[in-house]
């Protein structure tokens, strides 16, 4: 998928923008544009990533595959990441169906590993990529992962990354990660990572922005300069 093209077109039209892999784009731990793009499905060169899924695909037997998408039914992004990404597919030769369901019976699908392929999130109160990539771990030891796999090098370079002060070691250890689950293993994708655009009107006052739109619900200190 054209991940650096979508980055462009798609954040003119829903909350989402930088490409980045498990971890935060721009945080110390995060992978910069060079190293994303040696992964698979980040290559610069779309057609030869393109030509090489077809052929993984008439590899595995299946140059026609078929299969259904697991989505949740609210416009801002998951409908418009879902479509782009059933085009994208679309381009390889794969014909994606796109199930959208309301919040509690998506979730219910999600925990129950009720799908083929599903939409996730991985949205923390705050930025700490040492925690926030629980998520991927094996089914038995993450925090809401939902991929149904057991994976014993990933749990270890996990445990590896959080037992280690130096940061050197840690971005290291993070990179193989990544790989792992993104590339060799393909465990997950990633698509596009969240933009916030927060609009007030100029006589709201006392709103900060935060890092999260799990952090300052308390609206105590916000008043209206009119």
């Amino acid at each position: 998928m054209d991940r650096w093209g979508g980055s462009k077109h798609l954040s003119q039209i829903g909350i989402v923008k930088a490409v980045g892999g498990v971890a935060f784009p721009g945080h110390p731990l995060g992978a910069k544009k060079e190293e994303l793009e040696k992964l698979a499905g980040y290559w610069p060169d779309l057609a030869k990533s393109r030509a090489e899924a077809k052929r993984l695909l008439a590899e595995a037997g299946v140059p026609n595959l078929k299969f259904s998408l697991s989505n949740r039914a609210i416009d801002q992004p998951y409908t418009i990441v879902g479509t782009w990404l059933i085009d994208q597919w679309r381009q390889i030769g794969v014909t994606v169906e796109q199930q959208m369901s309301p919040t509690g019976p998506f979730y219910a699908k999600l925990r129950g590993s009720d799908f083929d392929v599903t939409m996730d999130f991985n949205c923390q109160s705050v930025v700490n990529p040492l925690l926030d990539i629980g998520k991927f771990l094996s089914a038995d030891k993450g925090n809401e992962s939902y991929g149904g796999y057991t994976d014993r090098e990933v749990d270890k370079l996990f445990q590896d990354m959080n037992a280690t002060d130096d940061e050197a070691q840690q971005r290291k250890l993070m990179r193989a990660f990544e790989k792992r689950v993104l590339d060799d293993q393909a465990h997950s994708l990633i698509t596009l990572w969240w933009n916030r655009i927060i609009p007030h009107r100029s006589y709201v006052k006392g709103w900060k922005i935060s890092p999260s739109h799990y952090l300052n619900q308390d609206l105590a200190n916000v008043w209206l300069d009119k």
